[in-house]
């Protein structure tokens, strides 16, 4: 993983790693600060199936200080129709740290990835509320390609 330091004002360091279970109490932090709130036994025992996969790969951006400033997490996905292809399915940077490269930073780590496993993209979906998002990706190369609705269905186990 790689250390960031980015001549912005202030000057803010951080450096970006792949996550530990011992990382749920933040993730669950930033996760509720984004509108998603997590219990922290949630987080742990989500944290610990995700990362017991290897077709997933979380990673965080930790500032000098130690805290957690931004999270990750992509999945690799191969279909007939796309092929293979990683899918960032969370990012979430601390209000405090936008604007600062943690989000960059982070989206690098999925896009290293997905060339190492040799994936033909990287996708990305964002909601429609999320207006930040929406000149951040596209800064980075991503393109739109389509609007959808999405749907869910509760499955009680």
């Amino acid at each position: 993983m790689r250390t960031s330091r980015l001549a912005v004002a202030p000057l803010v360091e951080f450096r970006v790693r792949m996550a530990r279970v011992g990382d749920a109490k933040a993730i669950a932090g930033l996760s509720s600060e984004l509108g998603y709130p997590m219990t922290l036994r949630a987080a742990r025992d989500r944290l610990e199936k995700v990362l017991a996969r290897d077709d997933q790969r979380v990673v965080v951006a930790q500032a000098a200080g130690g805290a957690l400033c931004g999270w990750l997490q992509a999945h690799r996905n191969i279909s007939v129709e796309t092929g293979l292809r990683v899918e960032i399915v969370g990012l979430i940077v601390t209000k405090a740290m936008r604007r600062q490269g943690v989000g960059r930073s982070l989206v690098a780590q999925a896009e290293t990835w997905a060339s190492e496993i040799s994936a033909e993209t990287v996708v990305v979906r964002s909601n429609a509320a999320r207006t930040e998002s929406h000149s951040f990706y596209p800064s980075l190369g991503y393109l739109p390609s389509k609007t959808q609705v999405v749907y869910r269905k509760r499955i009680v186990i």
